[in-house]
């Protein structure tokens, strides 16, 4: 065979070698959202607080139930292996046990974005509640601020969202934390969106103190999303129109958050590109010269301005802010910091 004709030869090979390598399937890959007690496993996982007692069992269909009980003088809690940051959760739960089917004067929850405090669990809380309140799926803040998001509005939405969970049954919890913002739902119903600086922490199921409390988790499924964080922000004293600027700094396309502490009464202004103001906030001077924590988180187009942690003010944007200003004729401002995407 000639020279050419095997060099013909050769190329018509890996040709058809390239060719068949191209028609393979793409590889299959798994589901992000995988089962909670594999992700971490629950020999992992401690009980912290109260001596609330938890078991694992299957159940029909391979899922596995986690149980916990009751009596207990003070709230127990399962607390995860280690904090999370971005993620979606979703879990049946049921509340009440073979003497108290319907769950009458128990109560539950579980912790997202939490620390261990004082022997306990504190920080953010997706409600479970069988009571005539009905907040299921509400937001509260565990041996802290206390109720943020309750389900109290008084529109059709609100309405829904106090008549989705069932007593007695299981019902679907759908938690999104992304950012700065925290979504529920209960059997396919909205029921709350709040929008907070703390962005990791642990998960941890609650089993509440009192004479009785049985609450089942099953079928617990997680979606890990990655994180954000908050770094320091190099900022200082900036110009403005008229009105003293305590603090001012330029932010990045990918921000998500600024905070800053402030003594004294002023406001903080977030501005678009085209210096469009976005939202502007007042706040009053603490108490004794305290500092008060300012916060602004958003994403996707809305956010809401935190004052120690309350919400003052919500807001749209349909452009990213870019500058953030303290004004205020005595205030001053130390610690700025900006929020981001790992």
């Amino acid at each position: 065979m000639s020279t050419c004709r095997l060099l013909s030869v050769w190329i018509a090979m890996l040709a058809s070698l390239g060719c068949a390598s191209s028609r393979q399937p793409p590889v299959q890959t798994e589901p992000r959202a995988q089962p909670l007690f594999e992700s971490m496993p629950y020999d992992t996982w401690r009980v912290i607080g109260a001596p609330a007692r938890f078991s694992l069992d299957a159940a029909e269909g391979g899922a596995t139930v986690l149980t916990g009980r009751g009596p207990i003088p003070s709230n127990g809690f399962l607390a995860s292996p280690r904090p999370l940051g971005d993620f979606r959760l979703e879990v049946d739960v049921r509340l009440g046990s073979a003497d108290n089917p319907l769950g009458d004067k128990m109560n539950s929850g579980m912790q997202i974005r939490s620390a261990e405090k004082g022997g306990a669990v504190g920080g953010l809380q997706v409600e479970v509640d069988p009571s005539k309140r009905s907040w299921s799926g509400g937001i509260y803040d565990e041996r802290g601020r206390l109720w943020l998001a309750p389900l109290d509005g008084t529109d059709a939405a609100g309405e829904a969202a106090r008549a989705a969970f069932r007593r007695g049954e299981w019902n679907r919890y759908e938690i999104e934390c992304i950012g700065p913002r925290i979504r529920t739902r209960v059997n396919g119903v909205a029921c709350a969106e709040w929008y907070d600086a703390v962005v990791s922490g642990l998960l941890a199921f609650q089993v509440h103190g009192g004479p009785s409390c049985e609450v089942a988790f099953r079928d617990a499924r997680i979606e890990e999303l990655g994180s954000h964080a908050w770094r320091t922000l190099a900022s200082g004293a900036g110009a403005s129109s008229g009105e003293r600027c305590a603090w001012s700094a330029r932010l990045a396309p990918e921000a998500r958050g600024v905070r800053v502490d402030v003594v004294g009464a002023g406001r903080m202004a977030l501005t678009a590109t085209d210096g469009a103001a976005i939202v502007d906030v007042s706040f009053t001077a603490a108490d004794g010269g305290a500092a008060r924590r300012i916060e602004a988180v958003w994403i996707d187009g809305a956010g809401a301005v935190l004052i120690d942690g309350r919400r003052a003010a919500r807001f749209a944007a349909s452009a990213l802010p870019a500058e953030a200003r303290v004004l205020g004729e005595s205030c001053t401002a130390a610690r700025p910091e900006w929020l981001s995407r790992d």
